[in-house]
């Protein structure tokens, strides 16, 4: 054989090996020693801090290790793509070092990645110091390596690992959100028009769910939020005991609801509740639908007023109002006031006296929206509170409470952005069940999504949650609460929009 038939024989000889060598192994390792396996477990979105290294409370990153020949692999990809498949984000050629194999493998070698951050956005992925080790990430996407362009193994990103979280690998929320016009017909509270309102709030709603991926849970859903642009609602809220809540001691209420006089007389020491009852029965024989809701008694009332929602059939709301020239109520004792949503005074929002039972202009607004499951989170968009300084409140769900599981949200905590996450941080009172903030009772942690006071845009500001934070949310708000906000909803381990996995070689 000629030199030169050798030589070509030997380069195909080798390519040939080449090609059917077994590609490396690939398994994933935590922080505390656990393997993880591809079919049956999950990563998780890093809640700390970035640095240079990964510190010991890191819990969740992540290293890859692979198995194979003397030679380290190459070729290397690791990768993230979106629920849907989408690419979002890549490392080549990741730096490996010599590693011992996990138990499972012999007579190999092994290489490992450094500890790998998965975040839940870019500003946090792009950190210099942890660049070269991070990630972004998304609920429910995946985590892939690859190696010459074959798929070695792939992990879905789901909840923490937490005892708390077992059997459960992703939750979703329930939202409704209401962007309000500034009066019948006129621009929305955001954007210039109605398109662009909607799109705020999209935005808005990914990036909160971003922070809230870090414990889990997904605010999008399976179907997405319920958005909509609305009016301000019509007078229809009458509230019996307005903010005093004393009993009667005997007159006459007088409204006018759809046209049609409404009448119904008090007597002395009746409560207010006692009163309400009676104008709803009037209320229904005129064929219209009231809704009775009580309220918690506020720091200087005799008990709770009694609110009255009143609607037309089919659920349309009625517009109620005073009789011409005449007061709502005769009675000397027992006040009747009027729900009036007027936006462009910016919205009257509680103080401590009131906090328990809202405002009524408050409990108006809130309770002309209500879909009547505590499952579902409301969310309204304001132009502006009546005073200054205020962004966002929100009201959680205590015993008693006439208002539940709703937030309240403004342009100017729009405006903010990241440096306070308002609408995230406004959910974190409902999820954790915590009307107060950490900083209220002990050291200020400017980092934490809850902090009361942090306004910092970088990857330092308001936007982590701890373990400590997701464990209590699963707990007060998750499938075994008394109200379960937060839903399992089950990730799907289909490789989307990766390359093909070779058949599985042994050594």
């Amino acid at each position: 054989m000629s030199r030169s038939r050798l030589a070509l024989a030997l380069l195909c000889a080798t390519q040939l090996a080449q090609a059917e060598a077994a590609p490396p192994r690939a398994v994933a390792q935590l922080a505390d020693g656990s393997w993880l396996s591809g079919d049956r477990d999950h990563v998780a979105l890093s809640r700390d801090l970035p640095g240079a290294e990964s510190g010991p409370g890191d819990r969740e990153a992540v290293r890859l290790v692979f198995a194979g020949a003397d030679s380290a692999p190459s070729q290397l990809r690791v990768s993230t793509r979106r629920a849907n498949g989408v690419l979002l984000d890549t490392l080549a050629e990741p730096k490996l070092t010599k590693t011992a194999c996990p138990p499972s493998i012999v007579g190999a070698s092994c290489w490992a990645t450094a500890p790998l951050r998965l975040t839940p956005d870019h500003l946090d992925r792009d950190y210099p110091l942890a660049r070269e080790r991070s990630l972004e990430a998304e609920l429910g996407g995946q985590l892939s390596v690859e190696a010459a362009g074959q798929l070695l193994a792939s992990w879905v990103v789901g909840t923490p690992h937490s005892a708390a979280f077992a059997g459960i690998e992703r939750l979703s929320l329930k939202l409704r959100v209401r962007v309000l016009r500034l009066s019948p017909g006129g621009a929305p509270s955001i954007g210039g028009d109605s398109g662009s309102a909607l799109s705020i709030m999209r935005s808005e709603i990914r990036a909160a769910s971003k922070l809230w991926a870090q414990c889990g849970i997904d605010l999008q859903g399976p179907t997405g939020p319920d958005i909509q642009v609305v009016d301000p609602p019509p007078i229809q809220l009458v509230a019996v005991g307005c903010d005093s809540g004393l009993p009667a001691s005997g007159g006459q209420i007088g409204l006018r609801v759809q046209g049609r006089s409404v009448k119904v007389a008090t007597r002395a020491g009746e409560t207010p509740r006692v009163v309400a009852q009676r104008l709803a029965r009037a209320l229904e024989k005129l064929g219209l639908k009231p809704r009775i809701s009580p309220n918690p008694r506020i720091a200087s009332g005799a008990s709770g007023a009694i609110d009255v929602l009143i609607r037309g059939p089919g659920g349309r709301p009625s517009a109620v109002e005073a009789e011409p020239g005449l007061a709502l109520s005769t009675d000397a004792t027992l006040g009747v006031c009027l729900g009036e949503v007027d936006l462009g005074n910016g919205l009257s929002h509680f103080v401590e006296n009131d906090a328990a039972a809202g405002t009524l202009e408050e409990r108006s607004l809130i309770k002309a929206f209500d879909d009547g499951d505590p499952s579902t989170i409301e969310v309204l968009v304001v132009p502006s509170f009546d005073q200054s300084g205020r962004i966002g409140e929100s009201f959680i769900d205590d015993d008693g409470a006439g208002i539940q599981n709703t937030v309240i949200i403004d342009r100017a905590a729009l405006r903010a952005g990241p440096r306070s996450y308002a609408l995230a941080h406004e959910l974190g009172h409902i999820l954790l069940d915590m009307p107060g903030h950490p900083d209220d009772y002990g050291v200020d942690q400017a980092s934490s999504l809850m902090d009361s006071d942090a306004s910092d845009a970088s990857v330092f500001g308001p936007r982590r949650l701890t373990l400590a934070d997701c464990e209590r949310a699963v707990l007060e708000s998750g499938p075994n609460a008394r109200i379960p906000i937060a839903q399992p909803w089950p990730l799907s381990r289909t490789p989307s929009g990766l390359p093909a996995k070779p058949a599985t070689s042994s050594r």
